[in-house]
């Protein structure tokens, strides 16, 4: 206590409990809240003379280290740190717009409370009267209190979350959004215990390899780790004596790397899988490549007809025994998976079928091949959180439904956005009685919360993040305010160590003073490090001088990969949703460079950014093969109503010649009906043409199984691009579609 409890106090907090009286009159810690005038700089700052902080941007899971330029104590630059171990001093543009979430003129300034879910007539409550209410849920709730996180939470609120679930006897909080989906993390890790042994993300050594097979992975879009990957990438195009290394993309719809490859093969969507095991099975049958590796590929082949999957694949076997080939021949090649493969109904097996290949090569764990991102021991609470499996989000929703929840919190995700409607969120969401939100700003799940307690933005909060994957070194990055906090707001985690106060097990369980403490005891019990120093106030201060701990660089090894043996192949292609007759066309969503699974769509710089490919800005495409265009009599311009047998949406045709025929594409990103002014009334969402269901593991959302239909609504606009494709679609059509 820092001060007595008042009878203003006491009548402040009305008919509230007790013990949450008593939470009212403790002054939580706050550091760096008391806001300093120009006149009186922090010591550190000169007027005129810019300062730079580490930091960790938290605008994707990769964790790249950041550096921010301050003066006169505003930020008015982010750029890549250059001792951070993962990018290097780069940065990818959704990097560089985290200055206008910190600066959003749409961001709360105090908690507010609505007496009617979606009214969006919010009340300015004070933060005693807030986290009163919130202790009283809480405490009366028991056990049924539920927290659905997303992947921009820092780690060490995670796990300070874990604790106080697991102090109140609640289940561990679930860790999943769009994005940790679409990448497909879980299916992932599990493709390489079947086939390694270990539960873990895949780490590529681009920069040593000479040939990349890839299966519809976007290896320079929004990835496991876009800006590294990057890096990696022109390494592998650069490489010593000369050396170019030699990138074959397989997908149905150009991506920014298929643009760069060397190769762009326009498969069927679903048949990235069958294309693997085809590949596997000719190096076996005929005995392509080393003795070592045709052993492998003989394990492992199991029974494919060449002639189904190269007609379920569009391909000729020609092809298929070229790429066979090319594969098997290299003395370092990868084999990479991702995109749509991890929304199909089956895809754990697909990705263990494209893991497969590097299985077979024999180069996994050494320069040039595919290692795992694990074998570095941390200390306790310095893990990163694992994504949940799609079927925790269903578990959770079918309690909410049963009224098993009484209170859920949610922090860093935006479910009733990002899941599809059939998911029946919403309508299970309104069966819990009491809702509570930690949005910065208000978005489409913070609508329907009973109580919005904003946390501070990345730049404002204290926190860390163990990168996963790890390229070879273990990296713990720092994350620290590095301006004073715009707004008197207070941290999610220093609100959850107050609010376990008044509950004694979890008091127990969760003994810090603030956040700061906790960060403290844990960075501090890290081994020395490069820079880093060994353990008390000298640690953490070079914990946040450079932006994290790292071993030094004489330490860095590539993690050895275990090999067992694991059972053939069973690849097949996925049965689509809906009749052909009637949707005749696949459904291919893939990420938005700029705006990701929608978070970047607040942001009026990623708003207004042109899509690499596209150059569109603010709109939803529909993208179509001209010569589909042409058949069904729609134009570039053109608002259309794409059908799915699940819901439909709207969209502007575009003409897009990288793309096969028989598809069309849709970027995620826009289709907010809240999240600010920049996100509101821009497009539609993808995600809403989708069932819900999770795939036959368990592991994974599908999402990239579903046909459609394209009707005209007889509307049309210009579209917001910025260049023009005159003279484009004709000859590429030609050369990538012959006969078309």
């Amino acid at each position: 206590m820092t001060h007595k409890i008042t009878r203003r106090d006491f009548l402040k907090v009305g008919t509230l409990s007790a013990a949450a009286t008593i939470l009212a009159g403790c002054q939580i810690p706050r550091r760096w809240v008391v806001i300093e005038p120009y006149v009186t700089p922090p010591e550190e700052q000169l007027a005129g003379v810019a300062t730079w902080y580490a930091s960790t941007c938290k605008m994707c899971p990769a964790g790249c280290g950041i550096i921010v330029r301050i003066m006169n104590g505003r930020a008015l630059k982010i750029e890549g740190n250059p001792e951070h171990p993962l990018n290097r001093g780069k940065l990818c543009a959704r990097g560089q717009s985290g200055l206008q979430l910190l600066y959003n003129p749409d961001r709360l300034t105090s908690p507010v409370t609505q007496a009617k879910r979606g009214s969006r007539d919010f009340k300015a409550i004070t933060w005693e009267e807030g986290i009163n209410t919130l202790f009283s849920k809480v405490q009366a709730a028991g056990s049924k209190v539920a927290v659905w996180g997303g992947s921009g939470m820092s780690a060490h609120l995670f796990s300070l979350f874990q604790l106080f679930t697991s102090a109140i006897g609640a289940p561990d909080p679930l860790y999943f959004d769009l994005l940790l989906g679409m990448n497909g993390y879980s299916a992932l890790s599990t493709a390489n215990a079947t086939l390694f042994g270990q539960n873990e993300l895949p780490v590529y050594d681009l920069s040593n390899a000479d040939l990349i097979l890839s299966f519809n992975a976007d290896l320079l879009g929004p990835g496991l780790s876009q800006v590294r990957y990057g890096i990696e990438f022109g390494k592998f195009r650069s490489q010593a004596k000369g050396k170019r290394g030699y990138l074959i993309q397989l997908e149905p719809r150009m991506s920014l790397t298929g643009v760069k490859a060397d190769l762009w093969l326009p498969i069927k969507p679903g048949s990235e899988a069958l294309v693997a095991q085809a590949i596997i099975r000719m190096i076996a049958d005929q005995s392509i490549g080393s003795a070592d590796r045709i052993g492998k590929a003989k394990q492992l082949a199991g029974d494919v007809d060449i002639q189904a999957a190269a007609k379920a694949a569009d391909l000729t076997e020609e092809q298929l025994l070229t790429l066979a080939h090319n594969f098997a021949e290299s003395a370092h090649p990868l084999a990479i998976p991702g995109g749509a493969i991890a929304g199909n109904p089956d895809a754990v097996a697909m990705m263990t079928a494209v893991q497969a290949l590097n299985y077979i090569t024999g180069t996994a764990g050494e320069p040039g091949g595919m290692s795992l991102s694990a074998g570095w021991p941390l200390p306790p609470n310095l893990n990163k959180p694992e994504p949940s499996p799609y079927s925790k989000v269903q578990a959770l929703i079918n309690k909410m439904q049963s009224g098993d929840v009484q209170v859920l919190l949610v922090h860093s995700a935006n479910p009733l956005y990002e899941l599809p409607k059939q998911t029946a969120f919403a309508e299970a969401l309104a069966k819990v009685p009491y809702v509570v939100s930690f949005a910065p700003l208000v978005d489409e799940t913070a609508v329907q919360a009973d109580l919005i307690l904003p946390d501070r933005t990345y730049l404002e909060g204290w926190g860390y993040d163990v990168t996963n994957p790890a390229f070879g070194v273990p990296v713990v990055s720092s994350q620290q305010p590095v301006v004073t906090p715009l707004f008197d707001l207070r941290s999610t985690a220093d609100v959850l160590l107050t609010l376990a106060k008044g509950i004694p097990a979890a008091s127990a369980a969760l003994p810090w003073s603030d956040e700061v403490a906790f960060l403290k005891q844990t960075i501090t019990q890290l081994p020395a490090g490069e820079k880093f120093g060994a353990g008390g106030e000298v640690a953490w201060a070079r914990f946040q001088q450079y932006g994290g701990w790292w071993p030094a660089s004489s330490t860095s090894t590539i993690p050895a990969v275990p090999m067992i043996q694991p059972l053939p192949l069973t690849a097949t292609v996925p049965q689509y949703q809906g009749d052909e007759n009637t949707y005749p066309f696949f459904l291919y969503i893939y990420p938005s460079g700029l705006l990701s699974d929608g978070r970047g769509a607040n942001l009026p710089w990623l708003q207004g950014s042109p899509e690499p490919l596209t150059t569109v800005s603010y709109q939803t495409l529909v993208e179509i093969n001209p010569d589909t265009a042409s058949k069904i009599g729609v134009q570039d311009g053109d608002l259309v109503k794409v059908t799915s047998p699940n819901m439909d949406i709207q969209g502007y045709v575009y003409t897009y010649p990288a793309i096969r025929p028989d598809t069309i594409a849709i970027a995620t990103g826009q289709g907010h009906t809240d999240y600010g002014r920049y996100a509101q009334a821009h497009g539609s969402n993808p995600f809403q043409l989708v069932s819900g269901q999770a795939d036959a593991s368990g592991k994974g959302l599908v999402w990239s199984n579903v046909r459609v239909n394209i009707t005209q609504t007889g509307k049309k606009a210009k579209l917001a691009v910025f260049e023009s494709k005159l003279g484009v679609d004709e000859g590429f059509i030609n050369q990538a579609f012959p006969g078309q």
